[in-house]
């Protein structure tokens, strides 16, 4: 799968270096293991180019030594981008229903960015550099994070992006028929995430043999089971201990204390977890550590339960049961943006927990070949090199060719 060229930079002498910069402009750190791998696999090569990585938290620095080891690290500038301060007191007096802070980094650190050849971003605010803070002059490369189905991973303000790289066919065809992305300027590379994550082997997190289930619901107020059934799943397996439950929510659920949508409109309080849950041996919580999102729950996890999460496709990397609360009663069949809920069953509530956890056949009988399917439709038949081939898209974005651009710095068996 060879990356799409994209027209490059202005040609550059061994005077003036290509700048490219990886920015992290999120309060949480979940968004850096998909952009994260790009940057290792560029320092990795033997490149005459400046590289960046902007982090706008400090936790995202432990976040980013995770992907690179030092001797990669060593040929990277990192710059903290923080809000100023009128920024972070707007977003707490609004409730962090906007997100004020990343926007007031963006303006306070414009004339930085500006300076950048080429800027990989993750997420769709930083567009705003295009659209009204002046960087025309600097190419915005967008790598998405995750590979989900809702509706928020196709929103127009992405045709903003100069290249866009998406995993595989299925998210490169809708990303088509909704006009966001042209012939050219983009690129199915795979998954990125994937070239960081040891898939092989399960992490044993409980002292026992039992199944484990992994609880991954969303934090979107329309669209998670949180809400309405959350405490319902955690009394569930509280007097079910025969099965092991890890409760990994994304992690943007207890990050705040109100969640907003416009559309629906929807205001939810998310409240937080007895503590009562908390002693129990057979539940484990984690509200957003670093492995609830380096897929060491989506590894372990001998069931998946959730809701609308793009986790569940990084899930059946190997295929598995999985079952959905539709706790706002969508009309799902037929909408895209709930195709993930075809992979496996649907449930109105929690009363039947256990008649589909204590007998999984109904997932090879219905769901084993379409997951297979899924998986390759959203992450193309090579998800695994996504780190790599995204590396040379970028290196020929600045100007270097295809053989340059793969002359590796570092063996990565060292």
């Amino acid at each position: 799968m060879n990356p799409q060229r994209h027209n490059p930079v202005a040609p550059h002498t061994q005077d003036t270096k290509p700048r490219i910069g990886f920015l992290f402009n999120h309060e949480q750190a979940h968004q850096i293991p998909h952009s994260a791998p790009i940057l290792a696999a560029l320092a990795a090569r033997n490149l005459p180019v400046e590289l960046h990585a902007f982090v706008s938290a400090p936790g995202h620095m432990a976040m980013l030594e995770r992907f690179l080891p030092p001797v990669l690290a060593e040929r990277v500038t990192f710059t903290m981008v923080e809000p100023g301060r009128g920024a972070r007191v707007a977003e707490t007096l609004t409730g962090s229903a906007l997100p004020l802070k990343r926007i007031g980094a963006l303006m306070r650190h414009r004339a930085l960015l500006a300076r950048m050849d080429i800027l990989v971003v993750p997420e769709t605010t930083s567009t705003l550099l295009k659209t009204h803070l002046g960087l025309t002059d600097t190419k915005l490369v967008y790598t998405q994070h995750g590979a989900g189905d809702r509706a928020v991973g196709f929103k127009k303000v992405i045709r903003h992006f100069d290249h866009v790289l998406v995993a595989g066919e299925k998210i490169r065809d809708r990303m088509k028929a909704a006009g966001i992305i042209r012939e050219g300027d983009y690129s199915v590379v795979g998954y990125p995430k994937f070239d960081a994550v040891p898939l092989g082997g399960r992490p044993k997190l409980f002292e026992n043999d039992n199944p484990t289930v992994l609880y991954n619901p969303h934090f979107h107020p329309a669209l998670s089971s949180w809400y309405r059934d959350g405490l319902n799943v955690l009394e569930y397996f509280a007097a079910n201990p025969q099965f092991n439950l890890i409760f990994a929510p994304h992690v943007m659920l207890f990050s705040r204390a109100l969640h907003a949508s416009g559309k629906p409109v929807r205001l939810r309080r998310s409240g937080g977890v007895p503590a009562r849950y908390r002693k129990c041996a057979n539940i484990l919580i984690d509200e957003g550590s670093p492995r609830s999102v380096d897929m060491t729950y989506t590894r372990a996890a001998d069931i998946y339960l959730g809701d609308v999460s793009s986790q569940v496709y990084e899930f059946i990397a190997t295929p598995r049961p999985c079952l959905f609360l539709n706790s706002e009663q969508a009309d799902w069949h037929n909408d895209p943006n709930y195709s993930h809920w075809h992979l496996g069953k649907v449930l109105d509530g929690t009363d039947d927990l256990t008649a589909h956890l204590g007998a999984t056949e109904w997932h090879d009988i219905l769901y084993r070949r379409r997951q297979l399917s899924a998986f390759e439709a959203t992450f193309g038949t090579a998800p695994f090199g996504g780190a790599e081939r995204a590396a040379t898209l970028l290196a020929e974005l600045a100007g270097f060719d295809a053989a340059q651009s793969y002359t590796p710095f570092l063996n990565a068996a060292e």
